[in-house]
């Protein structure tokens, strides 16, 4: 059995452990449990050109199951599994899933007060590759590699923060990620597997009891086990090279609520990145996102959500065909989200809801090939406990 698998169903065993442990030794404030149904159609799961996107959409089923859990004091377990279906297009099927053991807590240090974060996770995902160029699963020198983006991920967090006072918090974090991709040995095919260290610091300040305002900045250093840098000119490898990309982040936002019924988001992110080879992979990307959620009585909610996102290639002025790499691809569009929930009926902790929801994103590119439109809609029952 390989590793992957083993992590695969360690974190499906620990969901359903969760869930066969006594309820009434979990109903605490620190505890959820949330399964979800949902029935859709969406009419573009690949987010293909308009040349090779579907002439109907796709219906699909999708199950979702997230838990939290307070397993001691301080311990926190968060775990999800997504399982997605699609009636015309097993292509398109996804399955998702992670799993999150955190330590939490409080402490004074002369005086001064703190909190501190450190947690470990495992996420993978199980997707099928169809390239954007064909409309049709991706193939390398005459061979498919369908799985060419399923990946197992391992993360590991520490994060402390220090309280000023009832205004101001400053924060320092650190983060470890290491991603494996499907092997595919296939000559001439790089290997997406990669680690990377990131270093952040921020701040947030009160500015009254409606809202607060967020500000931090990162470092991000990217290793890759065995890719290689490319030419400037025509995009070849370069033998002998290893890939390093360095990113600097910017990351700033406000949360407004007016009142106990409706809570607003808004973000600016900013972000550079630098490959050390010869700049071919350069790039610049950035996105402003404003949400909301608005609570119109106690049984219903609405929410809604619109993003910008940019991302733009340095020095590349045509895109390689043969990369067959999405940090390839230069993309600016918008994604605009509206869902409407309604509670049904409540049982002791538990409630049991239905709700609905429409997506659409329009993405445009220099590329043909990158340039999508895409639109869903879904309706959707859920159980949620604690």
């Amino acid at each position: 059995m390989s590793i992957r698998l083993l992590f695969r169903l360690a974190t499906v065993s620990m969901v359903c452990i969760s869930i066969l442990c006594p309820f009434e030794g979990l109903a605490t404030d620190n505890n959820a449990v949330n399964a979800t149904i949902t029935y859709g159609a969406d009419d573009n799961p690949h987010k293909l050109s308009e040349t090779f996107k579907p002439e109907e959409a796709v219906n699909f089923i999708k199950g979702d199951f997230k838990l939290r859990t307070q397993l001691f004091k301080k311990l926190y377990v968060h775990a999800r599994v997504t399982k997605t279906l699609y009636d015309d297009d097993p292509r398109a099927d996804r399955f998702y899933g992670n799993a999150k053991l955190t330590l939490r807590d409080r402490f004074k240090l002369s005086g001064a007060k703190f909190k501190y974060k450190v947690s470990a996770g495992y996420r993978f995902n199980d997707k099928t590759f169809v390239s954007k160029r064909t409309g049709l699963v991706g193939t390398y020198a005459g061979q498919s590699i369908a799985d060419r983006y399923d990946s197992d991920q391992q993360n590991y967090f520490a994060e402390l923060i220090y309280i000023q006072n009832s205004i101001f918090e400053y924060g320092a974090s650190y983060e470890q990620r290491d991603k494996a991709y499907e092997q595919l040995d296939i000559p001439g095919l790089s290997n997406l597997d990669y680690s990377h260290q990131k270093f952040t610091a921020g701040l947030e300040y009160k500015a009254s009891d409606l809202g607060r305002f967020f500000m931090n900045g990162s470092f991000k250093q990217r290793e890759y086990v065995d890719r290689r840098g490319r030419d400037l000119e025509d995009g070849n490898q370069i033998v002998g090279t290893d890939l390093l990309y360095n990113y600097a982040t910017l990351n700033m936002g406000y949360i407004y609520r007016p009142n106990n019924d409706v809570r607003w988001r808004y973000t600016y992110n900013y972000e550079e990145r630098r490959d050390t080879v010869t700049g071919y992979y350069n790039a610049t990307s950035g996105y402003l996102a404003m949400s909301a959620i608005h609570r119109i009585s106690d049984y219903q909610y609405l929410r809604a959500r619109v993003k910008y996102s940019k991302f733009s290639l340095v020095n590349q002025i045509e895109i390689n065909p043969e990369t067959l790499e999405d940090d390839a691809s230069e993309k600016q569009g918008v994604t605009a989200m509206l869902g409407y929930e309604w509670i049904l009926a409540t049982l002791f902790d538990t409630n049991l809801a239905v709700y609905v929801e429409l997506e659409h994103s329009n993405f445009s590119n220099s590329d043909p090939f990158y340039t999508h439109e895409k639109s869903s809609a879904s309706l959707g029952i859920r159980w949620s406990a604690f």
